[in-house]
């Protein structure tokens, strides 16, 4: 999965901040100035008198500010607003090299732990759209844990789709949609409380910003049940072509994107990695 910055933080102080301190030329106070400016993004601030230590004492500030959690962070973003400013102070030292040398590390340290987030020129912290993918992916695991029946269903496809890279065979394919479109199914099912089709239970769900979007699940419930051999017999005159490996991707991300609004316990600001 796609990791965030704060559940990775820990790590910055190896991959990034002790190596930029024992630069050759890195400035005294170079944990004191961080801390000055980490102190803005925090969710709790420090007090006033600890404040004035840090500032003037550079053991107590690189302490400090090693010292600091990802969950001490007001939010996923400060952490990234944070950084940002860094580069900033980093790069008023004046110092050659000084700021490529944090662009190089935080690349680096972006790449080797899979973060949602590419670094931009000259330096922007970009949020990707695969990391709230992966957001919505882990927090509809959250809403399964709730329901056995949910559970199940959603096993059922992960070991489909699992099963599918391994074996490649139509038959696999087939089975991986047909349990991506039946989890949809059972979630629509737990959400309104009734039983039925998927495109009959998109009509109960009242999550929808556009009718628009409404029709395009039920269009996508239409593909399955028509579609030789996936929900039902299907109409072998109303296929186009065969369904090859790129179906078992698209088709599958639709339904799980397709999932989010079929549920109200969706924890949107999770999923936004706000």
């Amino acid at each position: 999965m796609i990791g965030s910055l704060r559940n990775h933080w820990i790590y910055t102080a190896q991959e990034i901040w002790e190596s930029l301190a024992t630069h050759e030329q890195a400035p005294q106070d170079f944990f004191s100035d961080l801390y000055s400016e980490v102190e803005d993004h925090l969710g709790v601030h420090t007090s006033q008198a600890l404040f004035e230590e840090i500032r003037n004492d550079p053991v107590i500030a690189q302490t400090k500010f090693l010292a600091i959690k990802g969950t001490d962070f007001a939010a996923e973003m400060e952490i990234a607003k944070f950084l940002e400013e860094a580069y900033e102070t980093i790069e008023d030292y004046g110092i050659s090299g000084y700021g490529e040398k944090f662009k190089i590390l935080l690349r680096s340290f972006l790449t080797k732990y899979n973060l949602r987030y590419r670094l931009d020129d000259p330096f922007a912290l970009r949020f990707l759209l695969p990391g709230s993918f992966a957001n919505l992916y882990n927090d509809l695991r959250r809403i399964n844990i709730t329901n056995v029946h949910l559970q199940t269903l959603w096993s059922d496809f992960e070991e489909a789709f699992d099963e599918y890279s391994h074996e490649s065979s139509e038959r696999k394919l087939n089975a991986c949609l047909t349990n991506a479109s039946k989890y949809a199914e059972g979630l629509a099912s737990i959400t309104t409380g009734k039983n039925g089709t998927l495109a009959d239970l998109a009509d109960q769900v009242n999550e929808w910003p556009h009718m628009a979007l409404k029709q395009s699940l039920k269009n996508l419930y239409g593909f399955c049940s028509n579609y030789p051999q996936l929900r039902h017999a299907g109409n072998p005159a109303s296929a186009i072509r065969k369904l090859d490996s790129r179906d078992s991707i698209l088709i599958s991300v639709l339904f799980v994107a397709f999932s989010g609004y079929l549920t109200t316990n969706l924890n949107k600001q999770e999923v936004l990695g706000a």
